[in-house]
Formats: C-alpha cells, sequence, structure tokens
C-alpha cells in the first residue's frame, strides 16, 4: 500500500536536493566571476601604483631574494616584471620566466602549460606586466566554496527532519478523521465533524458525510423493509397454517375439497406477495444496477396492452389505447414495463365488470406524458396521500393484493426521474394516473 507521507517526502526530498544542486551551480559559477573580477582589478591597481613612481634609464629596483621560488605564495601575490625596451629589469619570482607580453587590458595567455591572468601597462619605454596563474585563483575560490557549502549541506538533515515533522503534524487531521470513521458501525452512523478540517479534505469529509446519510437510509429501509414483509407474511402464512388444521379435521370429501380450494387461495396470496416483496427490493435504489437503453414507449405500451387483454376480457372491461405517438425515454425497459404494467393492472382489478380503462400517450418537445384513466370506484380524496404507501389498502376492498404494486410504481418512477399526479378519471368517476417523462 502506498504512502502519501513517504511519497510527499520523496518528492520534497528530490525537490530540496535538486534545488540545493543547482544553487550549488550558481554560488560557483557567482563566486567564480566576483573573485575573477576581483583579482583582475588588482592586477589593474597594483600596475597603475607601479606606474605612479618615475621611470629612468637609471633606475634600479630590487631584486627579490628567492630567484629558485616558481610558485607564488597564494591568490594574495602576483609576478611582477618591469620591461625596459622588452628587456626585463626586474621580476618579483626570476624563475618565472613569463615571456615580454606588450601592453595590453586583462586577458588569458598560456605560459608553463597553465592558463594565466595577465595585465601589461606601457608608461614611455617601460612597461608594467602583473600576472597570475588562474589555478592558484581556483584553489582560493574552493576554499571559499567549501566553507559556503559545509552549511548548506549541513542544513539539510535538519531542514528535512522539520518537513518530516510538519507533513506529519499536517496529515494529523486525516489520522484523527480515520479514528471517527473506524468509530462508525451499522448502529452507529452519525456524521463526521466538519470544525476545522482543512480545506483541502473538506470536500472528502462532505462525501463521506454524503455516504454515511445515504447508508443509514438504506439500513433504516432494510429495517423497515423487513419488519413490514414479516408482519405482512405472518397473516397469510397464518391462514395457511389454520387451512392445513381444517383440512386435516376435515371428514366429508366436500369439506376437504373447500379446504384445499382456500388453501390453494392462501399459497397463491403468499406467492404473490413474495413476488411483490422481491421486486420491490430489486427496485431499491440501492439494489444491483441495472441495463439502461433507449426504450420505445409506444411499442412497450401496446405490447402490456395486449398481454392484459386477457384479464380484462374476464371481466368485460374496455381495454384499450385512445391516442398514442411515437415516443422515446432512456430507462430500465424491464423496470419500466413493471410500473405501467402494474398501474394497468389494478385499474382492471378495481374497476367494476363492464367498466372502461383508456390509455393516452402524448409527446412534446418538453415531455411526454402517459395517462391511464379508468372509470371505477375511484380514491377518496384523503387517502390520495397514501396510496404510495407499502402495504397500504384503501378500507373495505375486497380485490385480493399485496399493497405492494403502487410502492413498487413509485420507486420505479422515483429512478426514472418521472412526475406521477392523480386526477379524476373518466365521465369524472374514477380515477387517472398521469406519468410524466422528461425528455
Amino acid at each position: 500500500m502506498k504512502s502519501i507521507k513517504k511519497q510527499l517526502m520523496l518528492s520534497i526530498l528530490v525537490t530540496v536536493c535538486l534545488s540545493t544542486a543547482i544553487m550549488v551551480g550558481i554560488t560557483y559559477y557567482v563566486l567564480k566571476e566576483e573573485l575573477d573580477e576581483l583579482f583582475d582589478e588588482n592586477m589593474v591597481q597594483i600596475s597603475h601604483a607601479i606606474a605612479v613612481h618615475d621611470f629612468s634609464p637609471d633606475s634600479v629596483f630590487l631584486l627579490n631574494d628567492e630567484k629558485k621560488r616558481r610558485h607564488l605564495k597564494g591568490e594574495e601575490e602576483f609576478l611582477i616584471q618591469i620591461w625596459s625596451n622588452k628587456n626585463l629589469t626586474y621580476s618579483s619570482l626570476p624563475a618565472l620566466e613569463l615571456p615580454y607580453q606588450g601592453e595590453g587590458g586583462v586577458r588569458t595567455i598560456i605560459f608553463d602549460d597553465q592558463k594565466w591572468r595577465y595585465y601589461g601597462l606601457s608608461k614611455d619605454d617601460w612597461l608594467i606586466q602583473v600576472s597570475q596563474p588562474i589555478p592558484v585563483r581556483h584553489t582560493v575560490i574552493w576554499e571559499i566554496y567549501y566553507e559556503i557549502l559545509f552549511p548548506m549541506f549541513a542544513q539539510l538533515p535538519i531542514l528535512l527532519g522539520i518537513i518530516w515533522y510538519l507533513v506529519g503534524y499536517g496529515f494529523k487531521p486525516l489520522k484523527q478523521i480515520s479514528v471517527s470513521i473506524k468509530q462508525r458501525s451499522s448502529t452507529f452512523l452519525d456524521k463526521l465533524s466538519e470544525d476545522n478540517v482543512p480545506q483541502e479534505i473538506s470536500a472528502i469529509v462532505r462525501a463521506l458525510n454524503s455516504l454515511l446519510e445515504k447508508l443509514e437510509n438504506s439500513i433504516k429501509i432494510q429495517r423497515r423493509f423487513t419488519a413490514d414483509a414479516a408482519h405482512e407474511l405472518r397473516t397469510p402464512l397464518t391462514a395457511v397454517s389454520l387451512q392445513l388444521g381444517i383440512l386435516r379435521r376435515a371428514k366429508t370429501e366436500q369439506e376437504r375439497d373447500d379446504a384445499i380450494k382456500e388453501l390453494h387461495k392462501g399459497v397463491d396470496r403468499s406467492t404473490h406477495l413474495v413476488l411483490q416483496l422481491l421486486e420491490l427490493a430489486r427496485q431499491e435504489p440501492d439494489a444491483m444496477q441495472t441495463v439502461w437503453e433507449e426504450c420505445d414507449l409506444q411499442v412497450l405500451l401496446q405490447s402490456l396492452v395486449e398481454d392484459y387483454t386477457a384479464l380484462a376480457q374476464q371481466k368485460n372491461i374496455d381495454l384499450k389505447i385512445i391516442a398514442i405517438e411515437k415516443a422515446q425515454i432512456y430507462g430500465d425497459k424491464n423496470a419500466l414495463a413493471i410500473m405501467i404494467g402494474n398501474l394497468i393492472n389494478n385499474a382492471i382489478l378495481y374497476t367494476q365488470e363492464g367498466g372502461k380503462v383508456y390509455l393516452y400517450l402524448s409527446c412534446n418537445p418538453n415531455n411526454i406524458t402517459l395517462n391511464i384513466a379508468d372509470n371505477g370506484p375511484g380514491i377518496p380524496e384523503d387517502k390520495k396521500n397514501r396510496i404510495f404507501d407499502r402495504f397500504y389498502r384503501l378500507a373495505g376492498t375486497k380485490t385480493n393484493g399485496s399493497g405492494l404494486g403502487l410502492s413498487i410504481v413509485k420507486t420505479i418512477a422515483e429512478r426514472h426521474g418521472i412526475r406521477i399526479s392523480l386526477e379524476d378519471g373518466l365521465d369524472g368517476v374514477g380515477s387517472t394516473f398521469k406519468l410524466i417523462f422528461t425528455s
């Protein structure tokens, strides 16, 4: 597992070392240029200082006693030569036989396989030559350079130690958040505190809080779903158990046939409820992702009407599409079929024999509208806000059902961003479920 802290420290180390190396190079270059300029200026000053004196053919110069020495003592010493008519009259180091160079500004010459810096100043028939080997200068430059480099490199471990501490201190809020996250569990999903959270991780904290909120809601939904399912399954299973008891106590063939019929009804109700519960679980927002694609509502609606025609004919209900236009929507085709199918199924089940169930599909530039209207008993105004609740059924309803159909419709509609409204049905009676799809 990669460590951000170690990667950050490695990046800082490389950056510091690289910048130090660049500074070392720049320092050497600047130092060399400045010292060369200083030594060159010293040669010029020495030449002019000597030229101040009066020279004559009878001038006598004190000779240096160190006739055998061929090396300058250091950067403070220069080779000084005085020439008269190109004849050497004086040399500070006679053993160094630097030849006559003539008058000229400061320049570089080669002598004794070394580079020398030279300056010549002419006065009448006299020439003052001041020179110095460049390696002597470099020795001085390196001595000063080392004195600069030592504190520069000595500070590196101290600097890196301070950076290590500061980086660790900067990561402290992350450790605190990590501890807070570890404290969360399925029974403790409180949001993380956003007080004094650094700006760089505030977005992460907000995202985690949003995730914790969604997780808490999901767990609440699952717990409610489990509790409701257990409660709703208890009744049909109890009925099945009672019917088995009646079947066991039946004494005549007729009693056994009646008990078996009731038992079949109880099993069918239980099976229907379980299937509805499974479908509701599949349509939950946190369920496994399904394939979304372009869906042709016109084709889907015609197919569903064909599927439910037989059920409508059993009750002599007039089921048909009154108006239909070509409409496309992006979504889960199977889920949309379940949603529309549940509404058509409910309209047929709750509409009296000989009734009507009409469908209208229209399309405009802003949205697509699907109306499923019937002329059944309708829904009381004070109950309209509860019909999408799980396991809710209108009191006095004789039709068998689980109370989950409209809850499934609502869940699918929310997933697809479909708005549902409930209006009056055909001829002012019954109900119309209006679905508005956003194009």
